[in-house]
């Protein structure tokens, strides 16, 4: 009798079939797995950019009202909201000097802030008071990121912000918060 080694045809090609199989698995998921990253990936950055875009925005809800020293100064509302175009504009003593300064000529060193939201987008300028002129500066970048939602309500000690978004190359991925912002001032004149 003869003694045999090695894999019979048969044995070779299970092993073949099994390896094949399981090569097709493995790929399938690792192709699952760096999609779900990247989408994961996209929820995270998309969700980074929106807060950090509320951030300044929070920092001037908390502010309204402020007038160093002397709050019986307060000549007009230190937030106002409109609704068309949607928009907030919020006073403070941004300098510490004693009053809130507009001057139509030095707009930038004004003491009135306003964000509105305009074209899937929320914008910003420094001494605008009816939210209609142009060259406003935008919070997000509109080729990466399209603002789905933006509402303010007055509470009665600060204001609740909703805002939603999504990504602009991949509509599926987006994000939505509420937050309440306690003003730290008097509002009333």
């Amino acid at each position: 009798m003869l003694n045999q080694s090695g894999f019979s045809l048969l044995e070779a090609l299970i092993t073949i079939t099994l390896s094949t199989i399981m090569v097709l698995g493995i790929s399938s998921f690792y192709t699952q797995l760096q999609t779900n990253i990247y989408h994961h990936y996209q929820k995270k950055h998309l969700q980074t950019i929106v807060e950090q875009g509320l951030v300044g925005l929070s920092k001037d809800i908390r502010r309204a009202g402020f007038i160093a020293n002397d709050p019986t100064k307060m000549t007009a509302k230190p937030i106002d909201i409109t609704s068309n175009p949607y928009c907030i504009t919020l006073r403070y003593d941004s300098e510490i000097r004693n009053d809130w300064i507009y001057n139509p000529n030095f707009t930038r060193y004004s003491d009135i802030f306003s964000y509105r939201y305009n074209q899937k987008n929320i914008e910003y300028k420094t001494g605008e008071l009816n939210c209609r002129s142009s060259q406003w500066e935008k919070l997000f970048d509109p080729a990466e990121v399209k603002i789905t939602q933006f509402s303010i309500k007055q509470q009665k000690n600060g204001l609740e912000i909703t805002l939603a978004a999504e990504l602009k190359q991949n509509k599926k991925i987006n994000y939505q918060i509420t937050k309440f912002i306690k003003n730290e001032n008097p509002l009333s004149p």
